[in-house]
């Protein structure tokens, strides 16, 4: 098999793992964001809050790459008009609904119009997470592209160069100092609502799935020791690009995704994950409930964030209170997902039709690999 060319009640448990792992690591990006940027904290919780913030940067990178997988799949099975109409129900809708939500209640009412409109079109809004959705649209809607792209490997690393070099100028332009402060901070958000300097992570995933039982295969046969290995070094390496840049011009653009480091620690995580899942007898219940709700989860967890942040900033304070809030930001968006799932309104808030699970079997392993 050299793509994924697979019957549709099929699922690909290393995807799954991924997403459920990388939705908690999206919750902890977001819970040290408020400890490192509103909150007093000593000097220990800082610099833990920066390692869990940094540790956590593989999450858009690893659902874009899984999103890339996936949709090359679904090329292969629908129309192109069919799966647009299908994105504008599951990504546009509650996208908009949620966008709507954040700005009635998190807004300040000094924005103008035109900021609102911006917030519309960019998702950089009080539910600042949301940008995530337009970046992943545009994806779609230039998926029959990103394909005949895919197709070639010369223009799938020429894409990835494109890319690399564009986090190398950005990240010197602003340990440079070269442009202002806040000019840099528009830019960023800006930039991270813009498919080109985020498409190489798509695009290489859709040309994992044409290939995909080969790179499977080729994970299967190396040992967990490797990737461990290629983890810490990678990790090593973006924790001191963070601190040397960070301490260089205290930025808070210098700890985000426009990294070369971030890339490489990025595909890391992702094959690191995607072995452990492998030498998984059976996928834990708990991976397979979050996989489940990881999309709900994305786009309620900054609302249960700042409701927190409203009842107890000390939550934010210290070390333990950021492991156990972050543990309290899941939970309770997964129990904020699985009501409004029993809904009428569930379509509408979560791009899912009911709350009923269906038994999707997954195929064994050995099964695809042998393909």
């Amino acid at each position: 098999m050299t793509s994924l060319e697979v019957k549709s009640n099929s699922r690909f448990p290393e995807l799954d793992f991924i997403r459920a792992i990388a939705v908690i690591a999206v919750i902890a990006i977001h819970v040290t964001s408020i400890t490192l940027t509103k909150m007093p904290a000593d000097q220990f919780t800082f610099i833990s809050s920066i390692v869990i913030n940094q540790l956590s940067r593989f999450c858009v990178p690893a659902f874009l790459f899984v999103s890339g997988v996936l949709a090359y799949q679904s090329y292969m099975k629908n129309s192109y008009l069919q799966l647009i109409k299908g994105k504008i129900k599951d990504l546009i809708v509650p996208y908009l609904v949620w966008t709507s939500l954040g700005l009635i209640f998190f807004l300040s009412y000094s924005s103008n119009y035109k900021g609102i409109i911006m917030i519309f079109l960019t998702g950089n809004g009080p539910f600042y997470q949301l940008y995530y959705i337009p970046l992943l649209f545009q994806m779609f809607i230039f998926l029959p592209l990103i394909i005949k792209l895919a197709r070639s490997k010369k223009a799938v690393i020429s894409l990835l160069l494109i890319n690399i070099l564009m986090y190398v100028g950005y990240q010197i332009l602003v340990v440079g100092a070269v442009l202002p402060k806040d000019l840099v901070g528009s830019a960023s958000s800006i930039l991270q609502s813009t498919f080109i300097i985020w498409m190489s992570y798509f695009c290489l995933g859709v040309y994992a799935a044409q290939y995909y039982s080969k790179l499977l295969e080729f994970i299967k046969s190396k040992s967990l020791t490797i990737f461990i290995a290629i983890y810490i070094v990678s990790a090593i390496a973006l924790i001191m690009d963070t601190l040397l840049s960070f301490g260089i011009e205290k930025q808070m653009e210098l700890m985000g995704y426009f990294r070369l480091t971030v890339m490489i620690y990025s595909f890391a995580s992702m094959a690191l994950i995607v072995k452990i899942s492998m030498t998984l007898r059976n996928q834990p219940k708990y991976i397979t409930s979050i996989y489940r709700n990881s999309f709900g989860i994305y786009l309620i967890h900054v609302a249960i964030i700042k409701v927190v942040l409203i009842v107890s900033s000390l939550l934010f304070t210290n070390l333990l209170f950021i492991v156990l809030t972050t543990l309290l930001t899941l939970i309770v968006s997964y129990w904020f997902v699985e009501l409004i799932k029993m809904t009428p309104i569930s379509t509408v808030f979560l791009g899912q039709k009911s709350n009923r699970k269906k038994h999707v079997p997954v195929e064994p392993l050995i099964n695809r690999l042998d393909s």
